[in-house]
């Protein structure tokens, strides 16, 4: 490339150091010069396209790597995500689970005690019963003493 560079500066070169004609418009210059430029240029090209493409594929290869680079990184950013919300999925579901387990043993501890209150009630309506038929004895026995 600067080789090419070079090149079309000796041309520029060769034009200004050119001669004006007295009548006209115009330079006259060395034409073999510039023809020697001109196959100078010709000759350089091929090796200034070659470094072009070799710095193109190097360029595609970095951007293909770095782009390669970015998908994993989004690809690790959303399994981590995914990973996350299964995690709190879980968690909420395992709360949920929790609160109807604990919503179950309070209906179940709350209908023991009041299937224990209401036996205790029976049993003591009952004792009331046989202590009352007791005393009712006890006195008719007593009245028949006295």
């Amino acid at each position: 490339m600067d080789e090419i560079e070079e090149l079309l500066q000796q041309i520029e070169r060769e034009l200004a150091n050119g001669k004006h004609p007295i009548f006209g418009g115009g330079v006259t210059v060395d034409a073999e010069a510039i023809y020697a430029a001109v196959d100078g240029i010709r000759a350089a090209i091929p090796g200034a396209v070659r470094e072009a493409k070799i710095i193109l594929r190097d360029s595609e290869k970095r951007m293909e790597a770095e782009s390669n680079r970015a998908r994993d990184i989004i690809q690790k950013a959303e399994q981590r995500a995914n990973e996350l919300l299964n995690e709190h999925a879980l968690l909420k579901q395992a709360q949920e689970e929790a609160d109807r387990i604990r919503r179950q043993a309070d209906a179940y501890a709350a209908k023991v005690r009041m299937d224990a209150r209401n036996e205790l009630i029976g049993l003591l309506e009952q004792s009331d019963d046989a202590l009352m038929k007791s005393l009712k004895l006890i006195r008719s026995a007593l009245n028949n003493l006295k």
